[in-house]
């Protein structure tokens, strides 16, 4: 929960003024589609007319505005629609995780496509100060095609995804099994007579290097993987 003097005040005209005090990141991420606990969105669950003052709005004008009493659904709304103002201290800080949310997308998803290898996160650092790119607040995945058609100039960028037949010995399998859903997207899976696990895995090309390396460590170097 963000505490109230880092919170900032999100406001909705709707049939009157409505306010809640809330974490900006928690903002952005909502209006990304992504879901926050209200706890963890708003310093204090309730609904003001005059957020300064601890003037909260009344159960029964949220009803009117809002058709419902329940604090956190409208809570949500104002979230979603409502404008909102940050201190430039508050903007640095969105801008600056902004920022590192968009090179770490650039980095897992894209690869050199002269070496096939994956970009440094320095190097895409690099790019942007070099192609001069402009950072707001919109959703990463808005940004992040401008961004890449910006920085190509000064440095080779290709999007694409590589698939992995992967054996986990028999050992590591059942481990391992849940950690490689969450690695990329499974496109066949088998399990062998001796116990081992032989799957299809599709997963971003710029993170390749990274997932083969984490399967080496959690099997010790045991693990197969080869390029399809």
């Amino acid at each position: 929960m963000v505490r109230v003097e880092d919170a900032a005040i999100v406001r909705l005209e709707k049939g009157g003024k409505f306010e809640v005090l809330a974490d900006p990141d928690a903002v952005l991420k909502i209006r990304e589609g992504k879901q926050v606990p209200i706890h963890e969105a708003l310093a204090i669950v309730e609904i003001f007319k005059d957020a300064r003052a601890a003037d909260k709005a009344s159960l029964a004008d949220i009803q009117e505005a809002f058709g419902t009493e329940d604090i956190e659904a409208a809570a949500y709304e104002i979230l979603r629609k409502g404008e909102f103002h940050l201190t430039t201290e508050q903007k640095r800080r969105i801008m600056e995780k902004m920022r590192n949310r968009i090179i770490e997308t650039i980095a897992r998803n894209s690869v050199d496509p002269r070496t096939k290898l994956p970009h440094t996160r320095e190097r895409i650092e690099w790019a942007l100060k070099e192609a001069k790119v402009k950072i707001d607040d919109r959703p990463v995945a808005v940004q992040v095609d401008e961004i890449v058609k910006a920085i190509r100039p000064v440095l080779p960028v290709s999007f694409g995804t590589t698939v992995l037949e992967v054996i986990v010995p028999a050992a590591y399998a059942p481990s391992l099994y849940g950690r490689l859903k969450g690695m990329g997207k499974l496109l066949k899976e088998n399990w062998l007579a001796n116990g081992s696990l032989q799957v299809r895995i599709e997963v971003p090309s710029g993170s390749k290097v990274d997932v083969i390396a984490k399967l080496g460590d959690a099997t010790r170097g045991e693990v197969i993987v080869k390029e399809v």
